[in-house]
């Protein structure tokens, strides 16, 4: 189904470990745990929905629901990309992970300037529009870029902590970083054929896609201010 459309740039032999099946899903493993973010997007929705208007302790409102946007498109677009294994794919995958990450970001960024008025969406507009042009013109970057991303979300939460801005519980936090990391580990291997079964239906990339997931909401834990979380 996929033959005329442009390649992503790992095709044909390191798009990561499992195999590229014929038909409309190349890679059946990545392309259904993709849908763990879709998932907790609606976990996060559900839940702002439940909180009828009010803000949480990181976040307004509208944040809280572009956090699950993110989330969900996230989820939505890597399965695309896992079954077509499409420039087009790759491209909306990755700029997803960039919406997700730069809503964090946008959200530190706003709240380092109290009293001021908040700019969150051009922030947010500004920065994902960037990195999407990026992804066009220098798509080799896209992984250093989306890295960068999470070491400017960490900077700007010590600033926030160090200018007494921020006091709840940094638990949810700490372990979604752990988790992603360790999700990266395993990511490396998979990419990297260190641990490979081709055929396998337990692929390394489906178990970042889950480990992904469940560090988004802890991240939204995070911003919901839940002393509780990761305990």
């Amino acid at each position: 189904m996929w033959e005329t459309w442009s390649k992503a740039t790992c095709w044909p032999d390191a798009c990561f470990c499992e195999g590229i099946r014929e038909g409309l899903i190349g890679q059946p493993a990545n392309t259904w745990s993709s849908l763990a973010f879709c998932g907790v997007g609606v976990l996060i929705a559900a839940e702002q929905l439940g909180r009828r208007g009010t803000a949480s302790r990181g976040m307004r409102v509208g944040e809280a629901y572009c956090l699950a946007a993110a989330a969900f498109l996230l989820g939505a677009t890597s399965a695309f990309y896992h079954a077509s294994l499409t420039f087009l794919g790759q491209w909306l995958d990755v700029q997803s992970m960039y919406l997700l990450g730069l809503l964090a970001l946008a959200v530190n960024l706003d709240a380092l300037r109290p009293g001021q008025p908040r700019r969150f969406l051009w922030t947010y507009v500004g920065l994902n529009l960037a990195l999407g042009v990026l992804l066009v013109e220098v798509p080799a970057l896209r992984r250093f870029a989306f890295g960068g991303v999470l070491a400017a979300i960490l900077a700007s939460e010590v600033l926030l902590r160090r200018r007494g801005l921020r006091d709840w519980s940094l638990r949810p936090l700490v372990a979604a970083t752990g988790v992603q990391g360790f999700a990266f580990g395993i990511w490396t291997l998979d990419l990297t054929h260190v641990v490979c079964d081709p055929n396998s239906l337990l692929q390394g990339h489906a178990v970042w896609h889950a480990l992904g997931a469940v560090a988004s909401w802890l991240l939204w834990r995070y911003y919901a201010g839940d002393r509780s979380a990761a305990s």
